[in-house]
């Protein structure tokens, strides 16, 4: 079964692998990890997000060896993001720092990036980006929401929402 976790992590070395162990202990295949450092918290503290295709009845094992290296666990599960809302971004993504963009949306932790598909015509013409976020429901969504349309205007960019309009 897929699962995705979500962990937060002490912002010191080894921290990765103490997160990373138990999975492979537990015999779960690592299907992505999201780890990035300039994610760090003001408390010492960064984000993991993982998702492992693990062997039926080892999702106890898992959280327990977890918490026992001192990792905690923020989210698991199979079907925390239920509402999905796909938006166009238009502008000069890239330059305005596309992971930037990304990092807020998820560490709002209303909702998620999961999925990005950009065109870039050339480096100085506006680049063209499919964004797609998962919330846990439709009041994560219209904050996610909220957040990414702050984003686009102060970094210039266009959004066109997935019934075509101007969001």
């Amino acid at each position: 079964m897929q699962i995705s976790l979500k962990l937060e992590l002490s912002d010191k070395p080894g921290q990765l692998l103490a997160a990373i162990k138990p999975v492979s202990d537990s015999g779960a295949n690592i299907i992505s990890i999201m780890h990035q450092r300039d994610a760090a918290a003001s408390d010492g503290t960064l984000i993991v997000d993982i998702v492992v295709s693990l062997p039926q009845g080892r999702l106890g094992q898992l959280e327990a060896a977890l918490r026992s290296n001192g990792i905690e666990i923020i989210r698991i599960g199979t079907d925390h993001l239920t509402c999905t809302k796909t938006f166009i971004l238009i502008g000069h993504i890239l330059h305005t720092d596309l992971t930037d963009t990304i990092n807020r949306i998820d560490k709002a932790n209303v909702a998620e990036v999961t999925e990005l598909h950009i065109v870039m015509p050339g480096i100085t013409q506006p680049s063209t980006a499919k964004l797609t976020i998962k919330a846990a429901g439709s009041a994560e969504m219209d904050q996610a929401c909220k957040l990414l349309m702050e984003i686009a205007e102060e970094k210039e960019l266009l959004i066109i929402d997935e019934e075509g309009g101007l969001a």
